[in-house]
């Protein structure tokens, strides 16, 4: 089987200003994959191999994986080159890739051949093809060059027949000397990789203007066994001529020649060289001079452009008229002027369509005034002129009113009409919105044009919300230090002035505090908090005696009077008492209590509330006569002291807390005089003696 074709290019032009872009996505569409897919192009597929023929075959049109695919990370680099071959060149989003490296698992032999191919028809808006391409070829040092990976790229006519053009082009892997191809060697791997960067061509198709040609790129393995040969391609199509910026005020003429070429020669009128670059500037050129660029291309094509030196002045103007008063349709009509050239047209109606017509018919998707902007272009040269405007279409039943249709209590909703140059309200204003705050029913309007359409009626039912609770919680006093907390409930929604978002917050300084409530349709009321700070009342009272015993129990307790104060006392003994002095006598005080605890509570007119206690201490009453005789009446001396009884003779007759009963070993101890000492603690744990004596009587 003979080895198919392949051509492999492309990446291109930011040609003069990008009207050419437009040449390219109406007569190239996709030639440059830039819709990220093989739309208008057309794959084959086969096998080929001189030593193992059981697998060969014919070729399979589609697209199938790793034989055709395409590159969409702008970032990447190929591994195989080292990592300095990026797999998209700049300024693109996509290229196509033809064929792929061997990976683990692939069947052996390979030896994959595949193709892609783009058929367009040539006039003068596409009839320069640019072609951008790069190559990794695998070099088999024992293959001749007939087996080794390959790239081809070709032109056909319509009938398939080649055409005999120069940007063909046929390489193989052992073409290392060919200028351009670099080698590396991965790791571990014995045979090295011949490869090319990306490559720009520029293919000259003037001479077949007017006929049908098609454009291939093939990518093969060798014919072997297993070496691998892939390629990276773009391609774009524009107009073939030199660009020509001189405008109205340029001093310099700025000459650019197409992209794509290896090499430029600038000549003027005389035959003389001028320059050797891409794009060549001339001060103060002389009106009508000529010059002329020789170009060559990668592949050796040359290409010939010749251009005259003079003033292009494109002047932007329009006019426009809406067909009838009913579609929304506006005609525009071109008026624009040249010197020079041909004019290109960009219209921008600001909805997401653009037109290219020169007097196009645009239907708005709103009524009303609207923005419209006509960029010119003056092909060959780069000199534009832009105009913007701003236009009425009109269609009735796209005459509306916006606005909310119901208002909350005691606000208004503002109604606005949109659709026409003028308005009338049913309430007899003339601007283009109204506020209304009551309820209204059927708000209505009619729109005018400038041109005298009149709209359709429209309308809108207006109501009023029902109004709803929103209701303050917690207190709005600070006592002291205290903190408190200020609520809110009945909202959907709520933001206090401190920025809260919660229905309630926790504030410890006076001040105004206010929270706004949402509810679910949206109306919003305000709750405002005046919160006030006040002392704690006073609470260190005193009193006097500081003891009191069983026959001597009258207290007084007393604090200064605030005013405006409640004073309530607890005496410990169950007894309240009020007032900011009072007495009060301890009738059950025994030597069974030792101390009361007085409390105060006091609170404010502002229910500010503090409280405080003291302990009152009890004397214990120490009888000097006891009669232990079982009568039920002073049997015992002081139960629950702790305490010791000594005779007069110093002995020591009784120690314990049960209290003496009047014997000693058992036996009844002789009526007489005894000493004792007692111990016990206070309310504030301090210990207490008492000494003396006692009788005992029997």
């Amino acid at each position: 089987m003979r080895i198919r074709r392949i051509f492999i290019f492309c990446l291109a032009i930011s040609f003069f200003a990008r009207e050419t872009i437009l040449a390219q996505g109406s007569y190239c569409r996709n030639l440059s994959f830039e819709l990220g897919n093989f739309t208008n192009w057309t794959g084959y597929t086969w096998r080929y191999s001189q030593l193992v023929t059981s697998i060969n075959s014919s070729p399979v049109q589609g697209i199938i994986n790793r034989r055709q695919t395409i590159m969409s990370d702008t970032t990447a680099y190929d591994a195989n080159t080292g990592y300095m071959l990026r797999k998209i060149p700049p300024g693109y989003k996509y290229s196509a890739r033809l064929g792929d490296e061997i990976l683990t698992g692939d069947i052996n032999p390979r030896c994959w051949q595949q193709s892609l191919r783009y058929t367009m028809s040539v006039d003068s808006n596409n009839a320069l093809l640019i072609l951008k391409f790069a190559l990794v070829l695998q070099y088999a040092i024992d293959h001749t060059s007939i087996n080794e990976p390959r790239f081809k790229l070709t032109l056909y006519d319509s009938k398939g027949n080649l055409l005999p053009d120069c940007s063909n082009y046929d390489v193989y892997s052992s073409n290392k000397n060919v200028k351009g191809f670099k080698t590396y060697l991965p790791a571990g791997v014995r045979d090295p990789i011949e490869w090319r960067d990306w490559t720009t061509v520029g293919a000259n198709l003037l001479k077949y203007v007017g006929q049908t040609i098609t454009v291939e790129f093939m990518a093969t393995d060798c014919t072997q066994r297993y070496h691998y040969g892939y390629a990276y391609f773009i391609c774009e199509c524009h107009p073939l001529y030199i660009t020509v910026k001189y405008c109205a005020s340029d001093t310099i003429a700025v000459l650019t020649a197409p992209e794509g070429f290896e090499r430029y020669s600038w000549k003027n009128s005389s035959g003389i060289v001028v320059d050797t670059n891409q794009i060549y500037r001339i001060k103060m050129p002389l009106e009508k001079s000529t010059y002329s660029c020789t170009m060559t291309s990668a592949t050796g094509c040359v290409v010939a452009l010749q251009t005259t030196i003079s003033k292009y002045i494109p002047k932007a103007d329009f006019s426009n008229f809406m067909l009838d008063c009913k579609s929304n349709m506006v005609q525009f009509l071109n008026h624009s002027t040249k010197t020079l050239g041909s004019l290109t047209y960009n219209w921008n109606f600001y909805e997401g369509t653009n037109s290219n017509k020169e007097s196009p018919a645009f239907a708005f998707k709103t009524s009303g005034i609207h923005k419209v902007t006509l960029n010119l272009g003056n092909p060959p040269s780069t000199c534009k002129d832009t105009l913007t405007r701003f236009i009425e279409s009109f269609s009735p039943p796209l005459i509306g009113i916006k606005g909310d249709s119901t208002f909350c209590p005691g606000l208004k909703t503002t109604l606005k009409a949109f659709g026409a140059d003028n308005y009338e309200w049913g309430s007899g204003e003339l601007t283009d919105s109204i506020k209304v705050g009551s309820p209204g029913g059927k708000m209505w309007l009619v729109g005018y044009s400038t041109t005298g359409c009149v709209s359709d009626t429209a309308y809108k039912l207006i109501t009023q919300d029902p109004d709803w609770k929103f209701i303050k919680r917690g207190d709005s006093i600070i006592c002291g230090d205290a903190k408190i907390m200020l609520g809110a409930s009945g909202a959907n929604k709520y933001l206090w002035n401190g920025g809260s978002k919660k229905d309630s917050i926790i504030v410890s300084s006076p001040g105004i505090y206010y929270v706004n409530g949402t509810n679910s349709r949206g109306c919003v009321k305000t709750l405002s908090y005046n919160v006030m700070a006040y002392p704690l009342p006073e609470t260190g009272f005193t009193f006097s005696p500081d003891a009191i015993d069983s026959r001597h129990n009258l207290l007084i307790c007393k604090i200064p009077d605030e005013g405006n104060t409640e004073y309530s006392w607890d005496m410990g003994d169950g007894i309240q008492e009020k007032g900011p002095l009072v007495q009060h006598r301890y009738i059950h005080a025994s030597n069974s209590i030792l101390s009361y605890r007085i409390s105060l509570n006091a609170r404010t007119i502002y229910g500010c509330i503090d409280s405080s206690f003291q302990f009152l201490d009890v004397v214990p009453f120490i009888p000097n006569v006891f009669s232990p005789n079982n009568d039920g009446m002073n049997d015992l001396f002081m139960p629950g002291f702790d305490m010791e009884i000594v005779d007069r003779n110093g002995q020591r007759i009784f120690k314990g807390k049960t209290g003496w009963d009047g014997r000693h070993n058992g036996k009844s101890s002789d009526p007489d005089t005894y000493f004792y000492l007692i111990l016990y603690n206070d309310s504030n744990n301090q210990t207490h003696q008492r000494k003396g004596y006692v009788t005992l009587v029997r």
